[in-house]
């Protein structure tokens, strides 16, 4: 086919150029019906769909999705060296055992007239969990809230030798349980502020906790491997502590390890982000008290 070149400014040239334009508007207008329909389609779908996929409501937050698939988790014991791993399997090496056996006595002083031996594995199992005021509940603090209920005695100081003792001997009575978190709890504030502050980049290496655990498990810094950051270790004895300490205290460490403001042990965020890496690691049994590096 011959190509014919018109001048820019002939009658002919602008006859084309309108015809060509008149043709694209239609050819997107049609294409525009076409898509709103197909899209119209789609939500109708989504919809009927919602129910089955145990999606309910329309906010963003209630289809949330988790970073690891339950066949894909791995504890932080995975992640260990060898020996370190079959000092945690054997409860006569696992120093975290010297705790357990002191909580074990102070349980069956303070609080074996209330729990038995189903309700205290439950007690460990079932918690985080987000309370009737908005407000995150750990194994830590529900301790405390039955020493000043039931006992009549003043809170626990947190990372204080009873505490650590008590939350270690009740993590280890469920130990092998997997955590059970309400159905509902990611609709929480408290959820929503952890998944925030999990993925709020921060500090002076511009870094988040997703950063790591989500997209760099697995690799290593320095000579460390980075695990999937996952609590059911947790109360852990760690070599660099030479002792046992919660998950409170890790957290805080992680933050100082990012170089930005380390909160105070009694932040209520912290809370919310150990009611986050619950959810996270739901599909994954207890297994404190962990060892850990």
């Amino acid at each position: 086919m011959r190509l014919v070149s018109l001048p820019t400014n002939s009658s002919a040239h602008r006859a084309t150029v309108k015809r060509r334009w008149r043709d694209g508007v239609t050819f997107f207008c049609r294409s525009g019906v076409l898509l709103a329909g197909l899209a119209l389609c789609v939500s109708f779908a989504t919809a009927a769909d919602a129910p089955k996929l145990g999606i309910t409501g329309t906010a963003t937050d209630d289809a949330v999705s988790k970073p690891y698939p339950t066949a894909l988790l791995r504890s932080g014991a995975s992640f260990m060296a060898t020996h370190l791993q079959a000092q945690q399997a054997d409860d006569d090496l696992n120093p975290g055992m010297l705790w357990v056996d002191q909580g074990r006595e102070r349980f069956a002083a303070d609080c074996a007239g209330c729990h038995d031996g189903a309700s205290q594995q439950r007690l460990a199992s079932s918690l985080p969990r987000v309370d009737r005021s908005g407000a995150v509940q750990t194994l830590e603090t529900q301790i405390n809230v039955c020493q000043t209920s039931r006992l009549q005695r003043p809170t626990y100081p947190i990372e204080s030798a009873p505490l650590l003792a008590l939350s270690s001997y009740l993590a280890f009575s469920a130990r092998g349980e997997m955590q059970r978190l309400s159905s509902d709890v990611v609709r929480s504030n408290a959820w929503k502020r952890g998944r925030d502050a999990f993925t709020r980049v921060q500090g002076r290496l511009d870094f988040s906790c997703a950063a790591c655990h989500d997209k760099m498990a697995g690799k290593r810094v320095r000579t460390q491997a980075i695990s999937q950051g996952h609590g059911v270790g947790f109360p852990a004895y760690r070599v660099e502590w030479q002792g046992v300490g919660s998950l409170n205290r890790r957290l805080r460490a992680c933050y100082f390890g990012m170089e930005t403001g380390v909160p105070a042990a009694s932040d209520p965020a912290l809370l919310d982000l150990e009611l986050y890496l619950a959810w996270r690691s739901e599909g994954l049994p207890i297994e404190a008290p962990a060892v850990r590096r």
